[in-house]
């Protein structure tokens, strides 16, 4: 069955890599770093300053397609074209704000040949932010109290609920630590200046932070799982240090939320383990890897090989073990780049390296 998935032609966004870096990357990494794949990897990008996509020891080339606004009618017609020109096999959609959108043209992009591993439309629904709190109340997993904020009045209020320090979130990204009511109000404008409405208030869990990446088959079972400890965090929580660890309790959780979403794909699973009990609280559920997820396949976890052999229907092995104390750090690298390149990606919408 090796030889399938040799010389397929994978497709990967999420490809920016400022300072809050997208997964698309670490999925491209963890493909050509393997000898069991050696087929060719394309970025498909929003703009032309993508930064990650121009690795060129990783793509083969890269495409403009529109950004998931614009609907995913314009998205079907974009890919399209692109695999008249060159068949695509497989899509690995890397941000959860494309999750939604490739659902909705999944059957006709099968119908063209393309294969993708997607959850369904509410399993993503409801996983999202402002209904985790029920989704764990309904199936008993701890989840911190969360509400939904209509105006920045409601803050001190709420407050009395859920404590000082608070979380404040974007419903799509983003999470500010607040340490006042004063605080919390001036992050409320900020927060939905950058992100809409609703603005999530939600109890702050001081303990051990940490996330499990997991890949779930069309049946909702567990095909591998990863737990990563966050060892350092940005200014926005980010982890950009982390070592892989032993957590069979955060595994077993993990499974119970596949299960009871009825996923299908990859996922990642944040948790606290509250600093006094132990206790594990998710925090948030993520419908596409996690940028670090190179971390995985370098400890015998190779969750994005293991998606193609799932959308492809080829036969596999669930992934057990992995080697635990693996450390990852973030570092900045710099690529030089002839400007034709930048140039033609604008003006042609493609480019090949």
């Amino acid at each position: 069955m090796l030889s399938e998935i040799l010389n397929i032609h994978v497709a990967i966004t999420g490809l920016s890599a400022a300072d809050n870096p997208y997964p698309g990357l670490g999925i491209a990494r963890s493909l050509r770093y393997t000898n069991e794949f050696g087929g060719s990897i394309s970025g498909f990008v929003f703009e032309p300053l993508s930064n990650a996509a121009y690795n060129n020891a990783v793509f083969d080339r890269i495409y403009l397609v529109p950004y998931p606004a614009a609907g995913h009618e314009a998205l079907f017609d974009r890919i399209s074209e692109i695999n008249r020109k060159h068949p695509v096999d497989v899509i690995i959609p890397a941000l959860d704000s494309e999750v939604l959108v490739y659902t909705q043209i999944e059957k006709r992009l099968n119908e063209i040949g393309i294969r993708l591993l997607l959850p369904p439309v509410f399993s993503v629904k409801q996983s999202s932010k402002n209904l985790l709190y029920e989704f764990g109340l309904k199936h008993g997993i701890v989840v911190p109290e969360t509400f939904i904020l209509n105006s920045a009045e409601e803050i001190r209020p709420r407050s009395s609920d859920t404590g000082i320090p608070f979380l404040l979130k974007g419903v799509l990204s983003d999470a500010r630590i607040c340490r006042s009511v004063e605080q919390g109000e001036s992050e409320y404008i900020n927060l939905f200046d950058l992100w809409g409405y609703p603005i999530l208030m939600q109890q702050h869990i001081a303990g051990e932070e940490f996330d499990v990446i997991a890949l779930a088959d069309k049946n909702s079972e567990t095909a591998g799982a990863l737990v990563m400890k966050k060892s350092g965090l940005t200014d926005k929580g980010k982890a950009f240090a982390g070592v892989t660890v032993e957590h069979p309790a955060l595994i077993e959780i993990t499974g119970k939320i596949l299960k009871c979403l009825k996923w299908v794909g990859p996922v990642e699973c944040e948790f606290v383990c509250e600093k006094e009990s132990g206790t594990p609280y998710l925090i948030e559920i993520n419908s596409r890897f996690p940028s670090w997820l190179y971390l995985a396949a370098e400890s015998g976890q190779n969750l994005p090989l293991l998606t193609l052999k799932l959308a492809l229907d080829i036969p596999f092995e669930s992934l057990k073990s992995y080697q635990t104390g693996k450390l990852f750090f973030r570092t900045v690298t710099d690529t030089e780049l002839s400007p034709v390149k930048l140039m033609e990606l604008a003006a042609f919408g493609e480019v090949h390296f």
